[in-house]
């Protein structure tokens, strides 16, 4: 797509790999995998040259995937430093990947029994507080899991490092720091989940001073009463209703645990527009390591629905909660936290395809899922720019041959190939493409435009070069 070079080289050209030449290379590649995002390098580059280099650079051992990472959060914070908040959702999820012969270096994922093989990921998200414009990875850590993880909610605070909850408090460490380095005027608010409702990240927020919000998973008893926590909260007045816009999803899962067996199902929700009453309180939790920590509570329920699909999060957070404003701003700043699960189905899915790869050890692994990372970043970016700015000309962001392939692809009735679309319009003719059945399931996403793009930029590639070859 258009300006591909000028994005690679904005978040890859300060990559410190040794080698100026090492640099060329990467941006080369970033420009081209933007272009055609796939998990294959043979599906991504289109020459056998641009392969070749691929290849070559990937299995590299000299050169390490932590150099491109940091070019790549370097980045993110430096887009970040226009706003003056960033919301930044942080989340783990796991790249199952093929490997029979256990040569590559990956460890399990998922069930430890069924023996599947993949990498580990945290990421921390970046979107802007006004209207929740995606800007990239600000953190991220990749690792192997080589033996069963231990839960360390009851471990002693001597034992927290040795854990998985080490990468939690690791990207948040990490994004705080590349806040305050880079991005030092703008206020980050960390929007976690309940996998982060453990001591160690609680406690660690309130050490670095940092604007948090944990979605609490544990009913955890209040110091000095003994009284648990929903409790509580459930108990204070409602200090507002209001609405927010909740996006469809295929698949959501739902746990219930009855006569001491659990059973698991999942369940299709539809976009909807969901009145919430919100009920807030200070409280004092009392940590798994003895600490005493003081959280503002609020309780976030959905009015009207049945108990099996509604809403109702229990957020503990160190913002403010004095007036409805500050309420508003930890609940909105909650529910923009779904954008790291669109990141990640976008990486994975939607998009990039990254557990397609074949590459044969864990660094190459690690630098390609890197780059895809960020070429997953700026999809959903073009499409947040389609809402937002859909009269600005598709020009910016698609080649003439692009816009060709597009109409020709498309056939909308009465356009020729000529034909200049708006970007708002661009982007609907790749979601049908892509499949998109209408605005009554929301407006497309960055999964459909990705399906509708990979069809677009083939038929753009066989345009471009016909014409080379007259």
């Amino acid at each position: 797509m258009l300006a591909t070079e000028e994005w690679a080289q904005s978040e890859f050209g300060a990559a410190d790999l040794g080698d100026k030449r090492r640099t060329r290379r990467l941006v080369a590649l970033a420009a081209e995998v933007a272009q055609a995002p796939a998990g294959t390098v043979t599906r991504a580059c289109q020459s056998s040259a641009s392969q070749e280099g691929a290849f070559r650079f990937l299995e590299n051992s000299g050169i390490k995937w932590e150099p491109v990472q940091a070019a790549m959060t370097a980045a993110t914070l430096g887009r970040s430093r226009r706003e003056k908040r960033v919301h930044v959702p942080i989340d783990g999820t796991t790249l199952t990947l093929t490997d029979k012969a256990r040569a590559k270096g990956f460890g399990a994922v998922g069930s430890w029994t069924q023996g599947s093989q993949g990498i580990q990921v945290m990421s921390a998200f970046a979107v802007g507080a006004d209207g929740g414009v995606p800007l990239g990875i600000v953190s991220q850590r990749m690792w192997v899991r080589q033996e069963r993880s231990r839960r360390l909610e009851k471990a002693p605070s001597s034992h927290v490092g040795q854990g998985e909850t080490q990468y939690w408090l690791q990207v948040l460490r990490d994004a705080h720091e590349g806040f305050q380095k880079h991005a030092p005027d703008t206020e980050a608010f960390y929007q976690l989940d309940r996998g982060a409702d453990c001591w160690p990240v609680l406690s660690l927020a309130l050490e670095l001073n940092v604007l948090l919000t944990v979605r609490a998973a544990h009913d955890r008893k209040l110091d000095p009463s003994g009284k648990r926590l929903w409790d509580e909260v459930r108990h204070t007045p409602v200090r507002d209703i209001r609405s927010i816009q909740v996006p469809a999803r295929d698949r959501i899962r739902r746990r219930k645990r009855k006569c001491g067996k659990r059973y698991e199902w999942h369940v299709k929700r539809s976009a909807r527009t969901a009145e919430l009453e919100v009920k807030a309180t200070a409280v004092a939790l009392r940590l798994g390591n003895g600490q005493v920590a003081e959280y503002n509570a609020v309780l976030v329920r959905e009015r009207r629905r049945r108990s099996d699909d509604r809403i109702e999060w229990m957020l503990l957070s160190t913002h403010p909660i004095k007036t409805k404003q500050d309420l508003r701003a930890i609940v909105d700043g909650y529910a923009l936290r779904w954008r790291i699960e669109e990141f990640h189905r976008v990486w994975k899915r939607g998009l990039c395809h990254v557990e397609d790869t074949q590459l044969r050890s864990r660094q190459a692994v690690f630098k390609w899922a890197t780059i895809l990372a960020s070429v997953a970043s700026r999809a959903m970016h073009l499409t947040h720019l389609a809402r937002q700015e859909p009269d600005s000309p598709a020009e910016d962001e698609f080649t003439p041959y692009e816009l060709e392939a597009l109409i020709a692809l498309r056939r909308p009735k009465g356009i020729g190939l000529s034909y200049k679309p708006t970007l708002g319009q661009a982007v609907r003719w790749v979601a049908d493409l892509g499949g998109y059945v209408g605005p009554w399931n929301g407006p497309p996403g960055a999964t459909v435009i990705g399906r509708g793009l990979d069809r677009v930029l083939s038929a753009a590639l066989a345009f471009e070069n016909r014409e080379k070859m007259r």
